[in-house]
């Protein structure tokens, strides 16, 4: 701290020493007399991280790399790998400015993030005055440390808070001092796909909202507030492969004019960066290559006044560590996927090869019950289930072999009793071309098509023999109509089961083109639509609830899962869901009563000592009476999975 230092200063009465505190503690005052500013301020003004230098610390909108919190805490949110990045500054006189830090994004619980910051100098020589005469009395050195913890937490999509948690220690020789302060800053990503504003950051720090105290001298001083706020642009190019970022920042402090700071940045492949900036007039150039995870940055500007002090180089080493967050949830995504394709896969084809199998039995029996209608019925569902099924064209084949002696039998002793009535024959060609036809129909399990083709065969006066065949396959494809209509409403209720909504359509329009010319069947598939319309509804809220739920946005969770258990009142999953989101949004804030708190205090004990079945029997009776407690929720969540896996070791 620049005052208070420079008292500390005085009583070595050595000018050497006012210098090098200076340069120390006030790395921008060549920049600052120049505007007219003064007052207190940390030498960590300069920025971390040569590719911030580069950028010309416009680094507040889109601060991807691990110095990220330092510029914005909240701006973590943008960084997608865990990475550790180390950094230092040459500067003047032999002082040593260094960096190292580690972000750590989560899938759901937030960004972390830690650094250590140092600047120091040596060589300081003590004079004391003795007598009149300086006399030498050793040499100090000076350094100025800053450790922070930073977090951030997304809010809703694309908006982020976060804070930095400070501890500053200077030590000049046999002095030191501490202080302990916090920063407070918001991040937004515009969520848009396409138009100017993809790619579009916003972001604000409030550096040093709660300002470290700090007394190295005989009077203690405080760091100034500080706000920035910055915007950053993303143009994509290649497949978003490539891309230019340009990056603008505003700077507020108490005692000090506004800032600004310019930068642009030119990704190659994500393998080639060229920065350039302007750091309040200060022109800064940089750049970097990736190989794999391990990435260099370098950047060079003249940090102070260029009267005094040569240009400044900064190197920078950054280690990307494992997959970065939107490729670890899309593998998780796309292994949850795969687990239940193969899991509906499996049941689909075991409830097919039971069908064949009770369809071939049916059919078998039917035939040598001599009722081919029957039997051509199952024998063409096993072939609809299974085209080109050996064992079924064969005996799809004899039904047809029989049922066209049968029909040839009787043809031919119509035609001998009407043989000079030329009509007589025309309405056996169509009566016979009308059985055809249906019987096509049938096979294709269009029955409604099947009657209506046979009762025009009924008009045309048939035969005794043929119209007794003919009211027989009328009456039974009648009660198949209405088998085929119950059974496409049941695959039909089934489909919506396993949330296959289109085909759950197609099947009730199937059966509503079967049930046109029966008022009651028709009512029953509109009744069917009327349901599936309520599913529809039904599973629409409970995945924008599930995904709000899985974003961590728990209170539009909640409203979703609320209009969905509309549709669904009893749908246990559904309220279980409902019961975790309102918890999650409303019990982080509900103290825990003391009757409760020692229930799960009880639950913990007997948790520790390997007794999972009783611990969850005392969180769970506590969860009744505090049913929105998110301790009480996640501790019964980690003892089930603990019971799960110990008896799956059994």
């Amino acid at each position: 701290m620049r005052t208070d230092f420079l008292k500390k200063a005085r009583s070595f009465r050595t000018p050497l020493v006012l210098l090098l505190l200076a340069m120390c503690t006030g790395l921008s005052k060549g920049q600052s007399n120049v505007q007219g500013d003064a007052g207190v301020e940390s030498p960590f003004s300069l920025g971390i991280g040569a590719k911030a230098l580069g950028l010309g610390n416009a680094m507040t909108a889109f601060p991807q790399d691990p110095a990220a919190f330092f510029w914005n805490p909240a701006g973590m949110a943008v960084v997608e790998y865990k990475c550790v990045g180390l950094s230092t500054t040459t500067l003047f006189e032999g002082t040593q400015y260094n960096y190292i830090g580690y972000i750590h994004p989560t899938l759901s619980s937030g960004t972390f993030g830690f650094g250590v910051m140092r600047i120091g100098t040596g060589g300081i020589k003590h004079y004391e005055n003795i007598r009149g005469a300086a006399v030498e009395m050793g040499e100090y050195g000076y350094w100025w440390g800053k450790l922070t913890l930073a977090y951030a937490f997304p809010i809703f999509k694309g908006f982020s808070l976060g804070a930095n948690f400070n501890a500053d220690r200077q030590v000049l020789g046999p002095y030191s001092t501490n202080g302990f302060g916090m920063d407070a800053g918001f991040h937004y990503k515009m969520q848009a796909d396409r138009g100017f504003f993809r790619g579009f950051y916003l972001g604000g720090n409030y550096q040093n909202a709660v300002q470290p105290r700090m007394k190295l001298g005989t009077q203690a001083e405080k760091l100034p507030h500080s706000f920035r706020a910055g915007i950053a642009k993303l143009f994509m190019f290649d497949a978003d492969r490539d891309w230019l970022s340009i990056q603008f920042d505003l700077e507020w402090s108490e005692n000090k004019s506004v800032l600004y700071h310019l930068g642009s940045e030119l990704n190659w492949s994500r393998t080639v960066y060229l920065r350039a900036g302007s750091d309040n007039g200060k022109l800064t150039v940089g750049g970097g290559v990736r190989f794999g995870g391990f990435q260099l940055d370098y950047a060079t500007s003249r940090i102070a006044d260029p009267e005094y002090f040569p240009r400044s180089h900064r190197f920078s080493m950054l280690f990307h560590i494992g997959k970065s967050m939107p490729e670890i949830r899309r593998i998780l995504e796309a292994q949850r996927e795969a687990d239940l394709r193969s899991t509906i896969r499996a049941q689909m084809e075991s409830d097919r090869q039971y069908r064949i199998r009770e369809s071939l039995r049916i059919g078998k029996k039917a035939f040598e019950d001599g009722d081919y209608f029957k039997a051509r019925l199952a024998f063409s569902q096993v072939l609809d289930l299974e085209p080109r099924h050996p064992e079924a064209e064969h005996w799809l084949e004899r039904t047809t072999t029989i049922e066209d002696s049968i029909q040839t039998a009787s043809t031919r002793q119509l035609e001998q009793q009407a043989r000079d009535e030329e009509k007589q024959r025309g309405d056996n060609a169509y009566i016979q071309s009308m059985f055809s036809q249906g019987r096509e129909a049938l096979d294709k399990r269009d029955f409604r098509t099947a009657i209506e083709k046979w009762q025009l065969a009924l008009e045309r006066n048939p035969s005794p023999d043929i119209r007794k065949q003919l009211d027989s396959y009328v009456a039974q494809a009648q009660e198949a109509l209405v088998m085929e209509v119950q059974r496409l409403i049941t695959s039909a209720r089934n489909l919506s089961n396993q949330e296959r909504i289109p085909e759950a359509y197609k099947a009730l329009e199937n059966a509503k083109f079967q049930a046109e010319n029966h008022p009651r069947l028709i009512e029953r598939v509109q009744a069917e639509v009327r349901r599936l319309d309520i599913t529809v509804d039904f599973l629409t809220n409970y995945q924008e609830g599930v995904q709000r739920y899985s974003q961590g946005d728990y209170s539009e969770a909640v409203k979703f899962f609320e209009k969905a258990l509309k549709y669904r009142p009893d749908d246990e999953r559904t309220k279980e869901l409902h019961r975790n989101a309102m918890a999650r949004s409303l019990g982080r804030h509900v103290k825990m009563r003391e009757e409760i708190k020692e229930q799960f205090s009880r639950g913990l004990r007997l948790y520790r000592d390997g007794r999972y079945e009783e611990a969850l029997e005392i969180w769970e009776a506590a969860l009744k009476e505090d049913p929105y407690n998110v301790n009480l929720l996640e501790a019964i969540s980690t003892a089930k999975k603990k019971l799960d896996t110990f008896r799956q070791n059994k």
